[in-house]
């Protein structure tokens, strides 16, 4: 199907939802200069990801939890979320909203970005680095 077929079965699909919410992950901030933390230039994919066993390692000792895994990659993980700006995605979203077209929004992501751009009905599941 050609990208114009499915922007428009998208849209129409979004239109004649009874409630329209929007779910975003780490590609979504990819085009603001944020990694992923999988894929091409991802965090876990240079470096590894997490243990199976963190929370548990996490809850037997938080600060040393903390510092074992943050860190050593504390200016790659946290630098770019504090230059990153929203793309027009995010902007796209919060005007879906304002237009009332999308009803609320989830992220996996914590870059604050959404709420830059205008997003006011927002869940941020795993909070916010600011």
């Amino acid at each position: 199907m050609a990208p114009e077929e499915q922007i428009e079965k998208a849209a129409e699909a979004i239109v004649h939802a009874r409630y329209p919410i929007g779910l975003t992950g780490a590609g979504m901030s990819v085009e603001s200069g944020i990694p992923p933390f999988r894929g091409p230039g991802g965090l876990w994919t240079k470096h590894g990801e997490p243990p199976m066993n963190g929370f548990q390692i996490f809850m037997s000792n938080p600060k040393k939890g903390w510092e074992d895994r943050i860190k050593p990659r504390y200016e790659e993980l946290w630098g770019p979320l504090r230059a990153a700006k929203p793309n027009p995605g995010h902007y796209a979203l919060a005007e879906m909203e304002q237009l009332g077209v999308l009803r609320f929004l989830i992220t996996q992501n914590v870059d604050d970005l959404h709420r830059q751009a205008g997003s006011q009905a927002l869940a941020e599941i795993h909070g916010n680095f600011n």
